[in-house]
């Protein structure tokens, strides 16, 4: 069969392997027929996300798009916009869905916070990825590994909650547990519970209420699936949800 496999970091490539097989009674053999590029594999192919061994197979997300306001980060400081935008209290409830690859703001003025940051933002980087090897502008890790939750813990209300479903390794050892004390916050985070909520989703798809095909936003052959790898690490337009799909014969 083929399939995306991590051979190294910046290194995947799409090769052929075995058929899987039933070697415990408790296992089973899924046959899917469409899947979809993640951000989390970004992790490991940048190097942020430490303890991957050669040849694991990459791709798990069969699933987004929602209207919200938005904040440009290098336009405008998140808290202060925030702030302004609820009156001076902040939010009830924050979600952090970037992890460890987020981004600092470059631009003044909302980088001057990040400039004061910059020794502390590079010891976190090192530690997360200290392996790297950037390629014609992929598989750059983020440059401020904690941006997002220090953006979180700011921009909440007291007694607020804060929900991390962004990817960060065991050797991410920041977190801006000072805030969260003071601010009398909740926090609960954790990879998805796929088991809990697959059978609805699968209900809602069999009577309608729901399309996966509308979240799609490219199909391409798998062939071309590092490519589209290379597209969606680059944020380039349009590859938010791609789905690499199987020639007619193989399906």
């Amino acid at each position: 069969m083929k399939a995306v496999v991590w051979h190294g970091i910046v290194d995947i490539r799409l090769d052929d392997m075995p058929e899987p097989k039933i070697e415990q009674l408790t296992d089973a053999i899924v046959r899917l027929t469409a899947s979809a590029i993640c951000g989390t594999n970004l992790h490991f192919v940048c190097g942020t996300f430490s303890g991957m061994k050669p040849s694991t197979i990459l791709g798990h997300e069969m699933a987004r798009r929602q209207g919200a306001f938005t904040v440009n980060f290098e336009q405008e400081d998140p808290d202060a916009t925030i702030k302004k935008l609820t009156g001076g209290i902040g939010v009830d409830r924050v979600i952090d869905a970037v992890g460890v690859d987020a981004m600092h703001a470059h631009h003044e003025p909302p980088a001057e916070k990040a400039v004061q940051q910059a020794e502390s933002f590079k010891q976190e980087v090192q530690q997360v990825a200290p392996q790297q090897n950037p390629h014609d502008g992929n598989w750059v890790p983020g440059d401020a590994p904690s941006q997002v939750l220090q953006w979180a813990a700011e921009c909440i209300a007291k007694a607020g909650t804060i929900g991390i479903i962004g990817v960060y390794p065991l050797t991410d050892q920041v977190f801006p547990i000072g805030q969260v004390m003071n601010k009398n916050l909740a926090v609960n985070a954790g990879n998805c519970n796929y088991r809990a909520y697959i059978p609805q989703l699968v209900e809602m798809v069999r009577i309608g209420q729901i399309d996966p095909l509308e979240v799609l936003t490219k199909v391409e052959p798998l062939t071309n699936v590092i490519h589209a790898y290379e597209q969606f690490d680059k944020r380039e337009s349009g590859w938010i949800k791609t789905e690499p799909t199987l020639p007619a014969a193989a399906q």
